[in-house]
């Protein structure tokens, strides 16, 4: 399966600047997500739903994200990848909080990081704006409107970075609180993918 979002005029170049976004030679994806995609129970059990549902809302697993970015066409590109999260951060408009460590539940994640973040994120806070569909994030304005809903009501804003701990545990960036953490790559809720290339 093979994901085509084109957007060219007719010499070739790239129609709509809300396509792809380039920071510091690195081109990201800035297509919208369409997080609150509907489906009937019918459509919920046909083969191609996961194809269907990662095209609206592109939050799934690890390696469907890695998937779908390998496979994504987009502005002539096929080039495109998981970003690191030093690439992923360059579209915050705050600075990181890296809560990493060893930890493989809740409690020992809380044990060394749970106070800090809570401090980042109550700082960072005042610098959260408002999309047209109501997120609310520190992203650059760039990406703001293309964004999924993440808001009070809907708080997941985890994204994808291809940082590996290990076979099971991958790092996510919150859009939202501007903290990066260890993710289960298996996860069943999953984590938003925004894909990038290098120019």
């Amino acid at each position: 399966m093979v994901f085509v979002f084109m957007g060219c005029s007719e010499n070739g170049a790239l129609s709509g600047s809300n396509e792809v976004v380039t920071i510091e030679n690195v081109m990201y994806q800035n297509q919208p997500f369409d997080s609150k995609a509907k489906f009937t129970e019918n459509e919920k059990f046909r083969p191609n739903f996961l194809d269907t549902f990662m095209k609206k809302s592109r939050r799934v697993k690890w390696s469907q994200a890695k998937e779908y970015c390998e496979e994504l066409e987009l502005g002539g590109y096929s080039d495109w990848r998981l970003p690191t999260h030093q690439e992923l951060e360059k579209v915050l408009s705050v600075d990181v909080y890296y809560a990493l460590g060893d930890y493989k539940n809740f409690d020992e994640y809380a044990k060394e990081h749970l106070e800090n973040a809570k401090k980042h994120v109550d700082k960072i806070k005042p610098y959260r704006v408002e999309s047209g569909i109501g997120s609310e994030l520190v992203v650059k304005k760039e990406f703001l409107e293309n964004m999924p809903l993440i808001n009070d009501k809907n708080p997941m804003g985890e994204f994808w970075a291809a940082d590996e701990r290990d076979e099971f545990w991958a790092m996510t960036l919150d859009l939202r609180n501007a903290v990066a953490w260890w993710t289960r790559k298996e996860r069943g809720i999953g984590a938003y993918v925004l894909c990038c290339r290098k120019k």
